[in-house]
């Protein structure tokens, strides 16, 4: 039987969801792909039936003696389990034959992570299919490593260090520090050399050394081509600088298969910080 693997990236607000068996076999579905196949022509309506919402929007009835209602976009929360059904039933499978499932764990966006790990941990829980969770920054850095084998695979063995950078918002940056070892097309070796960490644009600039190669949809706008020549580094092409579903379900297929496990039980996002609201409650607690 085919190793089939459910692939869940929710580390930033475009969902994307995977089923593949090899890189040759993927399906691959975004939220904004999701989204466009069924347009919602008005965000107001009169109460209706609502199975006849678009998947992933959540109709809000307003009290009181009118009809009228309000239909809300939808989010990480209303969009993810309609994504997982069509994406399966796109590929042509179920979950019975899913033999991993890849979550990202974090660093990204609060809610969206916290929506994804649960999601995977209960369709893995109910199922009983192996899950792995992945770090969004070691994600980023298998993939700048990744395009860097096959663009010197003349030049083979290199060692390359990498920078991702994610959004965390502001103003802040999660970052870390990877070096990749890549000794052939489909071999290399990432380790982490620095840890994780939130740190400000200024702080992050100053670390870099000559030579890294900077990857990840958290990088500033300020930190421009001519700022990357002059500080000696290489940034990664925009389009190869974001995570996504087949990304994260590749590494943790790799993982998996050297041997890599993972509790349901145990499996939890990296958040770094408390959220803004759970800043304002613990401030509010304070103050009481």
């Amino acid at each position: 039987m085919a190793s089939l693997t459910l692939a869940i990236d929710s580390s930033s607000t475009v969902l994307s969801v995977a089923v593949f068996e090899n890189t040759d076999s993927v399906f691959e579905l975004n939220s904004v792909q999701f989204q466009n196949q069924s347009q919602l022509n008005s965000a107001r309506t009169n109460a209706g039936d609502d199975d006849l919402l678009p998947p992933g929007y959540v109709r809000k009835r307003s009290k009181g003696k009118g009809k009228t209602s309000r239909i809300f976009p939808p989010g990480a929360s209303t969009l993810l389990a309609p994504m997982l059904r069509a994406a399966l039933d796109q590929y042509g499978t179920t979950l019975k034959n899913i033999d991993l499932i890849a979550v990202t764990k974090g660093p990204g966006s609060f809610t969206s992570l916290r929506v994804g790990v649960v999601t995977a941990k209960t369709i893995a829980y109910a199922m009983d299919i192996p899950i792995l969770g992945i770090n969004t920054l070691e994600a980023l850095a298998f993939r700048a490593a990744e395009l860097s084998s096959l663009g010197n695979a003349s030049e083979l063995p290199i060692t390359i260090k990498i920078r991702p950078v994610v959004n965390a918002q502001r103003k802040q940056l999660f970052s870390s520090y990877y070096q990749a070892y890549l000794d052939g097309p489909s071999m290399l070796h990432l380790d982490e050399i620095a840890s994780s960490e939130i740190t400000d644009f200024e702080s992050w600039t100053s670390s870099i050394s000559n030579g890294d190669l900077i990857t990840g949809p958290g990088i500033p706008s300020e930190f421009t081509e001519d700022l990357a020549t002059q500080l000696g580094c290489k940034l990664l092409t925009e389009q190869n600088q974001n995570c996504s579903a087949s990304l994260i379900g590749r590494l943790a297929r790799e993982k998996h298969t050297a041997g890599e496990r993972e509790s349901h039980w145990s499996l939890e996002p990296i958040y770094f910080r408390p959220s803004t609201a759970e800043e304002m409650f613990r401030r509010k607690q304070a103050e009481n």
